[in-house]
């Protein structure tokens, strides 16, 4: 959200400026002034990124008032609004960005905005990154734009086709989109209900700065902005060929609920599995091919430890974790972790461990 600052001698210029302003998005209006004095105390105070200037002000001339300013210092791009076009030269001898001539053209403003968004986010960004969204698909769905603000849904169904986009990560007709997200309805129903949601979620990227982020073409829609989330670096470890501790540790960390499991989407029940079924055989084979020399006891605990929060009823996993401490000579931990599981088992599934796990408690017992 870029912050600005108005500067017009008539209150009715500022208003419609304010109006437009506020029709285009992406712009909080942190200050109005008709006294160009009081919008210069302002404006090194609190610094926006943007300054609309008027040039023709009665108590100061809107390029004196800019002359006085450091643009570099001050980090505010400043655009010039005005009736007069004679001063267009002089405008950007005082390095304004634009000039824009009243009347108003909305469109014409729209285009300033963008291109100022662009290209501040382009300032931050480190040499050769482009902006991206980050989403958030374990638990709930969440996505946040590139100063992690998060993105703002006007409705249930606006968010869940975001994900859903983002879910299938390929043009998709519309004819399926309407099938899966509005099943109950007639297709009449289901395309206004499908372009009222392309419209919302458009517009909301828009005001986070990112334009033409939904593509049409052949009937098929498409999300067009740089994604990262924490499903793909889950899948990028998982594609690893050799792993280390730290990959062992940040997915532990990562997998912290079921892809999308707070939204009851049925679209996403077989990514879930397929991702859950991944992480499973992930960590078992960190846990079956587990050297001690290497003395990665914690990592290899909290690995058993996530194994059990996944399916707290697999034996195979609390016979890792009794295993676990009977190889760290801690038999008292082992035979409390095999009585938790005994009584648990019995009052919840009316059913007893099974032969390995009894033998291995004989043993040390």
């Amino acid at each position: 959200m870029l912050k600005a600052i108005l500067v017009d001698d008539e209150i009715l210029a500022i208003q419609l400026l304010e109006a437009m302003l506020a029709e285009i998005g992406g712009i909080e209006i942190i200050g109005k002034f008709i006294n160009p004095l009081e919008g210069l105390e302002s404006l090194e105070a609190h610094k926006p990124d943007i300054l609309f200037l008027d040039i023709e002000m009665k108590e100061m001339n809107g390029i004196k008032f800019a002359d006085k300013l450091n643009p570099v210092a001050f980090q505010t791009d400043i655009v010039f609004v005005t009736a007069y076009d004679e001063y267009a030269l002089e405008a950007f001898n005082v390095q304004a960005v634009d000039y824009i001539l009243k009347p108003i053209e909305k469109s014409r403003l729209e285009k300033t905005v963008r291109r100022i968004g662009q290209r501040r986010i382009q300032r931050e960004l480190p040499p050769n990154e482009t902006p991206y969204l980050k989403g958030n698909f374990l638990g709930s769905f969440r996505l946040l734009d590139h100063d992690r603000e998060p993105i703002k849904w006007r409705t249930k169904k606006v968010k869940e086709f975001c994900a859903y986009l983002i879910h299938q990560d390929k043009p998709v007709h519309r004819e399926k989109i309407m099938e899966e997200l509005w099943p109950d309805r007639t297709l009449d129903k289901a395309s206004v209900a499908l372009h009222t949601s392309v419209y919302h979620l458009r517009k909301e990227l828009k005001n986070h700065g990112y334009h033409d982020s939904i593509k049409y073409v052949d009937e098929r829609y498409s999300l067009e902005v740089e994604l990262k989330s924490d499903v793909q670096d889950i899948k990028n470890i998982l594609n690893l060929s050799q792993d280390t501790a730290e990959d062992v540790k940040k997915l532990i960390d990562l997998y912290k609920n079921h892809y999308l499991a707070e939204e009851y989407y049925d679209w996403a029940r077989e990514e879930r599995e397929q991702l859950l079924k991944g992480v499973v055989q992930y960590l078992e084979k960190f846990i079956n091919t587990y050297n001690m020399e290497i003395k990665l006891e914690n990592v290899l605990k909290e690995a058993i430890d996530k194994l059990i929060e996944i399916d707290p009823w697999e034996e195979r996993y609390t016979n890792y974790l009794v295993q676990y401490y009977i190889e760290n000579g801690d038999n008292r931990a082992a035979i409390q972790v095999y009585e938790n599981y005994k009584t648990i088992l019995w009052q919840h599934l009316g059913t007893k461990p099974q032969e390995k796990l009894e033998h291995l408690m004989k043993i040390i017992k």
